[in-house]
């Protein structure tokens, strides 16, 4: 047995064994001790942390917003920047979803289909989602829908972001299904539909929301940085306005 099992194992031991307030408190003083070494970082200009502002600042900044302050031109708050961006990863997410879970499934279910299409998208999955944005604001429209603007770089690159996690969590379920159930829902007279239905997807699905799980994930990194570039509402806007108003309070506040 390694030493870094015997390890994990011990501080899984240790941590049941704490009572639920004391796990709590424990989790508490690690922030504390964080803004701690960060207020000291800021007060001693440790590696160059002078640049920066105190926790203390950066909290009461994150109150202000709480609280309603406009953190952009036209009165824009947080809550109206959160929510751009939001709607963007659950449009972008969801797009990606419905593409990624039938494609993934027919090319894990279908030797055939896994040799026309799988060869190709591989081919596009080791490029970063952000590496699309200069190709999408190109291509791509803002489109206007009233008052609100639509910038499709930006959805767009949160559909790839969020595309290839599902797409291969799908595939892997589809895969690593026994053929032996299969093969007996066969032999008990299910036809191809029943299969798929009672087999392939409920086998596949907790690999499927694996991938959606890690999409939304990528989904809200890719969104930050299209927003940073392409403008508009959202919270990757407020940071770049806040790094050329020398606001440095904010763009750590809104990074983090």
């Amino acid at each position: 047995m390694s030493t870094d099992s015997v390890t994990d194992r011990l501080g899984e031991q240790v941590s049941g064994a704490l009572p639920t307030p004391t796990r709590g408190v424990l989790k508490l003083l690690s922030l504390v001790g964080f803004l701690a070494i960060w207020w000291l970082c800021y007060r001693f200009g440790v590696l160059n942390f002078e640049h920066f502002v105190s926790p203390v600042t950066t909290i009461v900044e994150f109150g202000a917003a709480l609280a309603g302050r406009p953190l952009t031109e036209g009165g824009d708050t947080i809550y109206l920047h959160a929510a751009y961006s939001t709607a963007r990863v659950a449009i972008g997410v969801v797009a990606a979803a419905l593409l990624a879970i039938p494609l993934g499934l027919l090319i894990g279910t279908s030797p055939t289909w896994e040799n026309r299409l799988y060869p190709a998208l591989e081919a596009f999955r080791p490029i970063p989602p952000i590496a699309w944005l200069p190709i999408a604001i190109i291509v791509l429209p803002t489109l206007a829908l009233g008052a609100v603007s639509v910038p499709l770089p930006a959805l767009f690159v949160v559909f790839i972001g969020a595309f290839f996690p599902i797409f291969t969590n799908t595939i892997e379920g589809a895969r690593n299904i026994e053929t032996e159930y299969s093969r007996a829902a066969e032999s008990l007279g299910a036809s191809s539909t029943d299969v798929f239905r009672h087999v392939v997807l409920p086998a596949t699905m907790p690999s499927i929301i694996t991938g959606l799980s890690l999409g939304v994930g990528l989904g809200w990194i890719t969104v930050v940085a299209a927003e940073l570039l392409t403008g508009g509402p959202g919270l990757g806007y407020i940071i770049i306005q806040g790094s050329r108003l020398l606001q440095n309070q904010i763009c750590l506040l809104y990074t983090s």
